[in-house]
């Protein structure tokens, strides 16, 4: 009996034809603008992303389904950039920012994708944003780094604030002059994203459905949903379903959330 697909496409919007093995197991090529901000989550039903706690708990949101940390993998292979918050760089201690670091037994497929994609055989590099409460020397990418690695840090915290801002146009700035040309990938967290909405930026949202609830009380709010630190009007960033996936009772959705102009 032949396995059963990494990738069962339910809807798709891509009509090229795919470039190599992945993108053939995927069902389309995996094509984000340069002028576009691909991003990247896990989330429960109820649209839960981090349970709150110091580590990396995206395992226990998503359940580690197969499709969801290749098609992660393969962003990462076909990115120019990476940018992460540095709150999940602190909660990520040993983690790499590489695609063959998700998905080890297909790094000849992924480098083959890279290839494909235009961009160098280096991994892209990782950019690190609101570093200002500091940079753990121990997390591996700092001490260990299997990719080049740069901080931009907030000059200060506003008063009252809990967390550092940069504003979306600093943070587009620096790393497109990182990605060489090609496409921004932002794998968080929720504070980072809800910076990106607020502005008039273009995204490309994968986001993977884990069949699971999670909720939250009072005494759970430090669980944190796919947007935080800002409060859109209805609607002031639609998007347009792209794709769907499915991996088992795993939903692996792709929006294209447009340029519209925010009314915040």
């Amino acid at each position: 009996m032949p396995a059963a697909a990494l990738f069962e496409v339910l809807t798709e919007q891509e009509s090229a034809a795919p470039r190599g093995t992945l993108e053939r197991e995927y069902g389309a090529p995996l094509l984000v603008g340069a002028d576009r901000v691909a991003v990247n989550f896990v989330s429960t039903i109820d649209g839960i992303v981090s349970f709150g706690s110091d580590r990396d708990d995206s395992r226990a949101i998503g359940g580690g389904v197969p499709a969801d940390r290749i098609l992660m993998a393969m962003l990462r292979a076909i990115a120019g950039v990476i940018v992460v918050g540095a709150g999940t760089l602190r909660a990520t201690l040993n983690h790499q920012w590489t695609p063959s670091a998700l998905a080890p037994e297909r790094a000849a497929d992924l480098a083959a994708l890279r290839g494909a994609s235009g961009r160098p055989i280096a991994p892209a590099p990782l950019l690190v944003v609101g570093g200002s409460t500091g940079i753990p020397a121990t997390a591996d990418a700092v001490a260990r780094p299997a990719t080049s690695l740069y901080v931009l840090a907030a000059s200060a915290t506003p008063a009252g604030a809990k967390f550092p801002r940069l504003d979306a146009a600093t943070i587009l700035e620096a790393a497109r002059q990182l990605a060489a040309g090609g496409p921004v990938l932002c794998e968080g967290g929720p504070h980072l994203l809800g910076t990106l909405l607020a502005a008039a930026v273009p995204i490309d949202l994968f986001l993977t459905i884990a069949p699971q609830l999670a909720g939250r009380t009072a005494a759970s709010k430090g669980r944190r949903s796919l947007v935080e630190g800002v409060a859109l009007p209805a609607f002031a960033r639609p998007g347009q379903l792209r794709s769907v996936r499915r991996a088992g009772d795993h939903l692996l959705l792709r929006y294209a959330i447009d340029a519209a102009q925010p009314r915040l």
